[in-house]
């Protein structure tokens, strides 16, 4: 009896890590294996299974809203709002005399040690195609899962359109591996838009370019073949608002092209935020621009106006060979910032500001006896001014 008594604290300690790690697998996400197996696997092996599931099964809890209150108007103030939207029978016309598509005012998110977002405010026009660019890191991927609800934000303030529908697209999106295509897509069409026909789930297929692969198994997919399904998965729900997560960051040059024609050809009926580190896709696709760079908003508004207004003054200037003399002149004057020879007969110049080509350039090459051809201001590309911007 005694021997038994001793081992009472040891059981009943078991027992409660036994529960502990239950109420975990149903509280929190599964990595690895499904829920059940996990459960599973920490019943038959007390306690070495539970040890397994929370160092390795163990997923990330969903935040809990934080405790000071935190403003987030519009249609997305409660997820029972947003599951009544997108679980709406037919695609509603958007109102848009009720301001932008989509708002951010002053949003934050502040982790323990990391500021992921400092205080963005981004206004995003209906129909256009606004591409937020910035690298891996920036805060692109924790702006969207706010905008998304699926995280809480510090502070700051979320609003959209009364009647606007919103879909996201992650970007690793995941899928069972036994459905196939057609399956997956068709599930999508019946849980947003059961009033629609499967001539929608068709289309959408064609519209990502997976007609051909429609009755496959996706466990066979290749990533960029996923991305490619996640995006027709997004767009048969008929959103007015699209959030894209990095679409093209797997697909190979034909499908890089597919999506970004789809992405494109998007404007107009529905408002995309495009998120991107990829500064050609988002030049190439969108007509309005904020640029994120460690959790802070450094630009939004026109790529015209971000492309003039913000690029270092660069021109491209054709000269007669040899060249040495002019590069020597030009290497040693402290406005000239760059000086990248092109070939045998061009050079492309970089100054700190247009005051200083307009007022030394063309004395310099004189100095230089240089034999000049042609002399034209060089057009700024995106990844030219985001990387002023971050300079």
């Amino acid at each position: 009896m005694r021997t038994a008594l001793g081992f009472a604290p040891l059981i009943a300690a078991l027992v409660a890590f036994e529960l502990y790690c239950l109420i975990e697998v149903v509280r929190r996400p599964a990595k690895l294996l499904p829920k059940w197996v996990w459960a599973l696997v920490c019943v038959a092996s007390v306690p070495i299974g539970g040890i397994v599931y929370l160092f390795a099964g163990r997923g990330e809890a969903l935040e809990p809203a934080p405790r000071e209150p935190t403003e987030v108007t519009g249609p997305r103030a409660a997820p029972a709002d947003l599951r009544g939207r997108v679980h709406a029978g037919a695609r509603r016309p958007v109102d848009s005399t009720a301001g932008p598509a989509l708002r951010t005012i002053d949003l934050a998110k502040h982790y323990r040690e990391h500021d992921a977002l400092a205080g963005v405010s981004i206004t995003v026009p209906y129909g256009s195609v606004f591409g937020l660019v910035g690298p891996n890191g920036a805060g692109k991927t924790t702006l969207l899962a706010i905008l998304a609800g699926l995280r809480h934000p510090t502070s700051g303030s979320v609003s959209f359109a009364a009647s606007a529908r919103v879909a996201l697209l992650p970007d690793t999106p995941h899928f069972e591996p036994w459905l196939t295509a057609r399956e997956v897509v068709d599930l999508a069409r019946q849980l947003t838009v059961p009033g629609a026909g499967a001539d929608a789930t068709t289309t959408a297929l064609g519209r990502a370019g997976l007609l051909d692969a429609a009755d496959r198994r996706t466990g066979g997919f290749s990533r960029g073949m996923l991305q490619r399904l996640g995006l027709a998965a997004t767009i048969v729900g008929q959103p007015d608002i699209l959030l894209l997560d990095e679409p093209c960051s797997a697909l190979d040059p034909l499908g890089r092209r597919e999506v970004l024609d789809l992405v494109g050809s998007l404007g107009g009926d529905h408002t995309v935020l495009f998120c991107s580190h990829i500064l050609d896709d988002v030049q190439e696709v969108c007509d309005t621009v904020g640029v994120l760079h460690e959790g802070q908003l450094l630009f939004q508004g026109e790529l015209n106006e971000l492309l003039v207004g913000h690029a270092a003054p660069t021109y491209t200037i054709r000269l007669r060979p040899p060249l040495d003399a002019v590069v020597a002149v030009l290497d040693a004057a402290p406005w000239v910032r760059s000086i990248e020879q092109l070939g045998a007969e061009e050079l492309r110049v970089t100054v700190d500001h247009l005051s200083d080509a307009e007022e030394h350039l063309a004395a310099a090459l004189a100095a230089a006896d240089a034999r000049v051809v042609s002399f034209v201001p060089a057009g700024a590309d995106l990844e030219q001014v985001f990387l002023e911007l971050v300079r």
